[in-house]
């Protein structure tokens, strides 16, 4: 079992602020933290807006600005918590029949040192910003988030959970922007089609402003709140009186048309080869609001062409590798649909109950080419898709999404020059229903989540995959103590079922090897047709109020629970105890600006019972008066055992390890920023170890470009890396002693032209090379010294693989070559332009390179020239969407 725990840390977001007549004076609390502490939110009367609306062109001329409802007296959220501005901002606000109207007058004493940055939309770039937060649902939990920075380039994002934000979120809203020498100007128009809200005659809202000052670090706030609170929609200040809002059009069709060639190098045998593949593709977005707060989303023949190529990865581990999610689809409006089972950081923080990368996979089947080729798609068909999401009046949040992935086949010519077909992947059915419901303003809430994958039978008992998989349960939350206490959790069940031979596979899986021949707690049955398990997690602790946060964790997880069909899931046959605790000055003094400390312990076991693993890690962070920040930290893993490094094979012993990182970051207000890091790793028994060293520098060339480069080498060595299982009388695990070097560099280029017209450049060379020796196999796994653990072999090379007298009968096997040396070039530039609102021009082109050999030499020089000497793949793609509002 592998146990990797980071640090555990309570995030903190850009946030909020109240008028200074409606605060009371900075208090403090328990923890002796001092922040701004009221007993009443700030108010605004809503003012409806008398004749011609106001010209979205930043200038603020009109007359009907000076009859809106005002907000001022901004108060700090950093550096100075709970002082007031250094700046003034004056906000107003009309609303009318289709949208909201909200003007800024950022005054400045400097307009000369603005900062604008020019980029394309939501991009975190060195800028002063304003910032309106719409809380419509008036939940204390939800909102739609709304930025623009003095040269006009938007951000919006969703914000859920109350601190946490969904950045894919794109909605379609006017603004625009002046800076002139009194300081800058920002005219908003939301309209009512692009926010959820309830049909009531008289509304209320949260509403939130906020201005940042980058020279400065400055963040203010309309209505106050302190870091120390771990709160950011639930402090929200008001907007009464909204009446008459009625139904806005909330249909919204996208269509769009995608034209792609590519050209590839291939076999020229092949009778499936094409130097050059065309392809032309239609397809459409429909988004249409049910009511004022539920939409319907579907897609159908969606398309993901201009989506970034994933990150180069080698991979020797038994457990998959977790890829972010980049499509538009899946990533829009995914905040309610988010479930993680996990926790902490790595493999076991991605773990979720739904990975929406499951949906339009690569097909999970094999064609046998019978001595001839195939042409195998790369991906399966998603023929369409839908999701209902919103959020009741009364506190209600749904979520429901299905897609229907298509059957694939692939083609095949054998040997014989006949032509035929081998099914790849069955028709899918995939789908998620999530239900949630807040009380106590947000404060509590329990929920219920359910997923299920429906494979066509036949195809699937061929493939062997499982027919039938689902998951669900209960989770809850529940804020006490002033709301600085929160307990949480879930308790969840699956099932999955299918041929014998589907869930036999099931059954031997990293994520709980029920063959394991010292496991007693797990029968291994392969005539079973389904299987069934169970986990947990619950979490108590302090989330809020002062500098302390502390708290205890609980997972478990049963053998049988099994949450890959949809879901994202490495090890089952778990129960994980975690506490943790931390220390976070967040207020500057007299030589630091903030500072924190976390740690951490742990213990692990299976459900045998038996020891896994336990550790802790203490981390923490600096940050000076100038804004550089040093960041370091300790990792300890005493012994333990690994369910899984024999893959199947009985418990190993593991040995004691230490590990430790440390990083430094300049002032990222800084024309040029740099970033530099290094992490290591010991373990002294086995003579293993490893580090790495990464730097990362940016550079702002002027107000319309970026450019960063970012790289990393990774050496180390690992005397037990797993090679293979050797099938004589008896079965063998083997193992190698590997020496892995890696390299990896990201490049990237970003000019905008205008808010609405940039080009981005990225170039990714990527290389890495393991060499394998000291061959050796497993003689007793549970030795308490490391080198009676294992029996090292004598092997001699034979025809590109290896020849040893595993179980020593004088008749050598074979160990197969397990070197490599893998390079990769991923690069793309992509022009985009948002020629209206909502609608959007890609031009494309990528192109990629590959090659690899069982070679386990590194030589870097040597390695980028051939890599480059191969032939590429080039793709050029056009794809023209176009937004309409019926």
């Amino acid at each position: 079992m592998r146990i990797a725990l980071a640090a555990l840390a309570l995030g903190f977001f850009l946030s909020a602020a109240p008028t200074a007549a409606q605060r009371q004076s900075p208090g403090s609390d328990t923890d002796g933290a001092s922040g701004p502490l009221r007993t009443v939110r700030p108010i605004l009367q809503a003012i409806r807006l008398e004749g011609t609306p106001p010209t979205i062109d930043g200038l603020l001329d009109e007359a009907v600005w000076l009859t809106g409802a005002v907000a001022n007296d901004f108060v700090q959220l950093e550096p100075e918590e709970g002082e007031p501005a250094t700046e003034r901002t004056v906000v107003r606000v009309l609303y009318g029949d289709e949208a909201l109207y909200v003007a800024f007058r950022a005054y400045d004493s400097a307009p000369d040192e603005i900062a604008g940055q020019l980029t394309r939309r939501d991009v975190d770039s060195y800028s002063d910003r304003v910032h309106v937060i719409i809380d419509s649902y008036f939940d204390r939990r939800t909102a739609f988030h709304f930025g623009v920075n003095p040269v006009g380039v938007k951000m919006d994002l969703y914000r859920y959970d109350d601190t946490r934000e969904d950045s894919n979120w794109d909605a379609v809203w006017d603004v625009a922007t002046n800076v002139d020498e009194e300081g800058w100007t920002a005219e908003f128009r939301i309209p009512y089609s692009q926010l959820r809200f309830a049909n009531d005659a008289d509304q209320t809202w949260g509403i939130q402003f906020a201005r940042e000052i980058a020279r400065k670090r400055e963040t203010t706030l309309w209505a106050p709140m302190s870091q120390s609170e771990n709160r950011l929609v639930s402090m929200a200040g008001e907007l009464r009186g909204l009446t008459g809002l009625g139904n806005p059009r909330r249909m919204e069709l996208l269509p769009y048309t995608m034209a792609r060639i590519a050209r590839a190098p291939g076999d020229e045998a092949n009778p499936f080869y094409s130097p050059t593949d065309w392809l032309g593709t239609v397809g459409a977005d429909v988004k249409y609001g049910i009511t004022n707060n539920l939409t319907l989303d579907l897609t159908i023949n969606p398309d993901f062409g201009q989506v970034e190529a994933d990150p180069a990865q080698v991979n020797l581990t038994a457990f998959e590798t977790f890829l972010p999610e980049k499509r538009p689809f899946f990533v829009e409006g995914a905040s309610i649909f988010n479930f993680g089972i996990g926790l902490g950081g790595g493999s076991l923080g991605n773990e979720s109950l739904f990975y929406s990368r499951r949906v339009g996979r690569a097909p999970q089947g094999w064609a046998d080419p019978q001595g001839g080729f195939t042409d195998t798609p790369d991906h399966t068909t998603i023929k369409g898709a839908w999701k209902l999401s919103g959020k009741t009046a009364d506190g209600w949040s749904i979520g429901v999404l299905h897609a229907l992935a298509s059957e694939e086949t692939a083609d095949i010519e054998t040997g014989a020059g006949l032509r035929e077909k081998g099914t790849v992947e069955p028709m899918t059915n995939y789908g998620v229903a999530r239900v949630q419901k807040d009380f106590r303003e947000g404060s509590s809430a329990i929920g219920f989540i359910g997923t299920f994958t429906n494979r066509e039978p036949e195809i699937a008992e061929d493939l062997v995959l499982r027919s039938g998989a689902y998951a669900g349960g209960i989770d809850f939350r529940h804020r006490f103590g002033n709301d600085n206490f929160q307990i949480s959790g879930f308790l969840l069940g699956s099932h999955v079922r299918g041929s014998e031979d589907a869930i036999a596979s099931t059954q031997r899986s990293p994520a709980r090897y029920y063959q394991r021949p010292d496991a007693e707690h797990t029968d291994y049955d392969p005539t079973r047709t389904s299987l069934s398990g169970w986990g947990t997690k619950i979490q108590l602790g302090k989330v809020g109020g002062g500098f302390w946060n502390y708290g205890a964790i609980f997972m478990a997880r049963s053998p049988g629970f099994e949450a890959n069909d949809i879901g994202y899931m490495n090890e089952a046959d778990l129960i994980l105890p975690v506490i943790h605790g931390g220390y976070n000055h967040y207020l500057p003094g007299d030589h630091l600006r903030e500072w924190r400390v976390n740690a951490s312990a742990w213990r692990a076991w299976s459900f045998g019972p038996e020891f896994m693993a336990q550790g802790g890690d203490v981390s923490g962070a600096v940050t000076f008066h100038n804004y550089w920040n040093i960041n370091a930290g300790l990792n300890v893993e005493g012994e333990g055992y690994s369910n899984t490094a024999l893959r199947g094979g009985p418990l190993l012993r593991r040995p004691a390890t230490l590990a430790g990182r440390f990083g430094v970051n300049t002032d990222s207000r800084r024309t040029v920023f740099v970033s530099f890091n290094n992490s290591w790793s010991r373990a002294p028994e086995t003579d293993s170890w490893g580090w790495t060293t990464s730097a990362d520098v940016r550079w702002r060339p002027s107000g319309r470009m970026n450019l960063s480069v970012g790289s990393f080498y990774r050496r180390g060595i690992d005397d037990a890396q797993w090679v293979q299982r050797v099938e004589t009388e008896e079965t063998d695990y083997l193992f190698g002693r590997i020496d892995q070097t890696t390299v990896g560099i990201t490049g990237r280029f970003d000019v905008a032209f205008t808010p609405n017209l940039s080009l981005q450049l990225y170039a990714q060379p990527y290389v890495s090379a393991g060499d394998y020796g000291e061959f050796k196999r497993v003689a007793d796994p549970r030795a308490e010294r490391y080198q009676d653990r294992f029996a090292v072999l004598e092997y001699t090379p034979v025809n590109g693989h290896f020849e040893a007298d595993v179980n020593g009968d004088g008749i050598p096997e074979t160990i197969s070559n397990p070197d490599f040396n893998f390079k990769q070039f991923r690069s793309n530039a992509v022009l985009r332009w948002e020629y209206r609102p909502g609608s959007i021009l890609y031009l494309v082109w990528s192109q990629g390179r590959n090659h690899s050999l069982q070679d386990g030499a590194f030589a870097l020089g040597d390695d980028l020239r051939t890599l480059f000497r191969q032939d590429a793949e080039n793709v050029f793609m056009i794809k023209l969407s176009y937004w309409l509002n019926p």
